[in-house]
């Protein structure tokens, strides 16, 4: 089997997985959302106009004293159970995260791989399963300043073997490669943003380094785009 036809497996493969792992994301949001919905049904059951009722009504009907403290007991296990939720969820999120986070570099990996044996077609199919990796990451959670670090770094490998190998490119992926650089370079912004960890800063100075040398080597990959542009004119 080829490298090609190796690489091309590799890509059929990640969007199955793909395909897996939005279906089973969007079970579990349903499954937590449903369960915010009954918890807070019955928050609304129990509010003290209710409580205050239910105490009226047993007084009534049995002529007793209406011990409080047991409600209060219930509601108390019932906000425990509630913050045991919310904690649960917090957790599935940071692993639904990092899930996204490994699949977007290994699809940046995959990128990265290109060769000489490489073929406009097959650049985009990987252009193509890049993007959708990155969609699907940016849509759960601001990225993780390590995970872009990496991925622009095996990006910029992309590109400098693209004009190594001398892959031929058309403009549909010309064009790919433009908006993604885009993209990265604005989602870098936002995650520095909304990163307020001061002992990141090493991490926040290495990925304004990278987006650095993905501007430059941008630049080199105009350089190449233009002249194969030119040639292909001539021809």
């Amino acid at each position: 089997m080829s490298k090609s036809e190796v690489i091309q497996n590799l890509l059929d493969e990640l969007n199955n997985q793909n395909q897996i792992y939005i279906a089973i994301i969007g079970i579990i949001l349903t499954v937590i959302a449903l369960g915010f919905t009954l918890f807070s049904f019955m928050q609304l059951r129990f509010s003290d106009k209710q409580i205050k009722k239910m105490e009226d009504d047993f007084k009534k009907d049995f002529k007793q004293d209406f011990k409080i403290e047991e409600n209060n007991e219930v509601l108390k296990d019932m906000k425990a159970t509630l913050m045991e939720v919310r904690k649960n969820e917090k957790l599935l999120k940071e692993e639904i995260s990092t899930a996204t986070d490994l699949n977007f570099e290994n699809s940046s990996f995959l990128l990265s791989q290109v060769d000489g044996d490489t073929n406009t077609l097959e650049l985009n199919n990987m252009l193509i399963n890049f993007n959708t990796t990155f969609d699907k990451a940016i849509l759960t959670h601001n990225l993780n300043l390590s995970t872009l670090q990496h991925v622009i770094v095996n990006f910029i490998n992309c590109l400098q073997k693209i004009r190594k190998y001398k892959i031929g490119n058309d403009e549909q992926v010309y064009y790919k490669i433009k908006k993604l650089c885009a993209d990265l370079s604005s989602q870098s912004d936002i995650s520095i943003q909304e990163n307020s960890d001061m002992n990141r800063y090493f991490t926040q100075h290495s990925l304004l380094k990278c987006l650095k040398s993905l501007e430059s080597e941008l630049k080199e990959y105009d350089k190449y785009m233009n002249n194969e542009l030119e040639d292909h004119d001539i021809d």
